[in-house]
């Protein structure tokens, strides 16, 4: 492949990134010196980065079957199709437990867990850890994101054995399991310092390196948004919203939303966003109204004021954070109700060559 007569790299690379991965990743069958230059690390983080702000949405329906959603331009005003997914190693889906760029990590009817990326219908099944407990009398928690020290994917599972006693902290050991997608093992790190029993009401969330959870402190039980990093695997904290009660924030739910931190409260009203990861002062406040819906769960963002919110597990509603202003969406082929949504981001990585992974943190 050729980069054009005077034409500078960056400027191919710029070229590039504006294509679809599903575009590029037919480009790379054509020969062994177009799959080398289009699976540049400048190229593949430089996609993703223009991506950013763009995110697609995966419903899993009642029936278990996977469907990718892609909001139009204007999705305030045009309504989407829906495109049904099939893989070739399992199509009984059970829970969507992580997101990072475009990997998902699921788990299937049969409790397996699996790397999904929804562009390529590519899929990579993980191998069973001989460190997990028993998933009958535990509780397991999961979560998925990118190590850039070492450009390498890794999945994190904390799970405790069920105590089932109300005088002591329900997650008295919380063991956390590290998988890597390039050396396809699993491996046990230090114990986890917090009570994740409250991470059971909302899913984990990857932002800036790190995988989040709501959890509480085992010293003095005070709640605080733990922060595991993937590069040295160790726990660290994230301040909340100064204005919230940090008493009542377990109800809260985190998000990630454009890239951001985000957290929605017990009211489903107040919808705050850290705008510069790890500074208290740039949480920002958005309101949220949206009449007759009992449960709202924000899914993605597209552009930097329009928000994708679940309603109920039965509607789609597409909702302006600056106008505050709504309106239902109607998505063809779609089923009728759903079980779980997450969002991701169209990048160039594949779940199955952890030796070729890239991506951005």
């Amino acid at each position: 492949m050729k980069n054009g007569v005077g034409l500078p790299q960056e400027i191919v690379t710029d070229i590039l990134s504006r294509l679809p991965a599903n575009s590029i990743g037919q480009f790379r069958c054509i020969s062994m010196l177009w799959r080398s230059q289009l699976s540049s690390p400048e190229l593949i983080k430089a996609h993703l980065n223009r991506n950013t702000h763009y995110e697609k949405l995966i419903l899993i329906s009642c029936n278990h079957s996977l469907f990718s959603l892609t909001l139009n331009n204007n999705p305030l005003e045009s309504d989407s199709v829906a495109t049904k997914l099939n893989f070739q190693e399992s199509n009984n889906w059970g829970e969507v437990v992580g997101s990072c760029n475009d990997l998902l990590l699921v788990i299937n009817g049969e409790d397996k867990k699996f790397l999904l990326k929804p562009t390529t219908r590519e899929s990579k099944k993980l191998p069973d850890s001989s460190f997990a407990l028993d998933p009958f009398a535990s509780f397991i928690m999961y979560g998925l994101g990118f190590d850039s020290s070492i450009d390498d994917y890794k999945v994190v599972t904390l799970s405790s054995n069920d105590t089932d006693n109300e005088h002591e902290p329900d997650c008295t050991n919380m063991f956390e399991n590290v998988y890597s997608l390039k050396s396809n093992s699993w491996k046990r790190v230090q114990n986890s310092p917090y009570d994740h029993a409250v991470a059971l009401i909302s899913s984990e969330i990857y932002v800036n390196g790190c995988v989040h959870w709501l959890a509480s402190r085992v010293s003095d039980y005070l709640l605080v948004t733990a922060a595991f990093d993937l590069g040295d695997e160790k726990f660290r904290e994230v301040a909340a919203p100064s204005s919230l009660d940090k008493d009542k924030f377990v109800y809260n739910k985190l998000l990630v939303l454009g890239g951001c931190l985000c957290m929605l409260d017990r009211n489903q009203t107040d919808l705050w966003v850290m705008k510069e990861y790890g500074v208290e002062e740039s949480w920002t406040k958005y309101m949220i109204c949206v009449p007759d819906a009992c449960e709202i769960t924000p899914l993605c963002l597209w552009g930097d004021e329009v928000v994708l919110l679940d309603l109920d597990g039965e509607r789609l509603n597409v909702y302006n954070l600056k106008e505050e202003t709504s309106r239902n969406l109607v998505v063809l082929g779609a089923p009728n109700k759903f079980e779980y949504g997450e969002s991701f981001v169209e990048s160039l990585v594949s779940p199955d060559r952890g030796n070729e992974i890239r991506g951005v943190e």
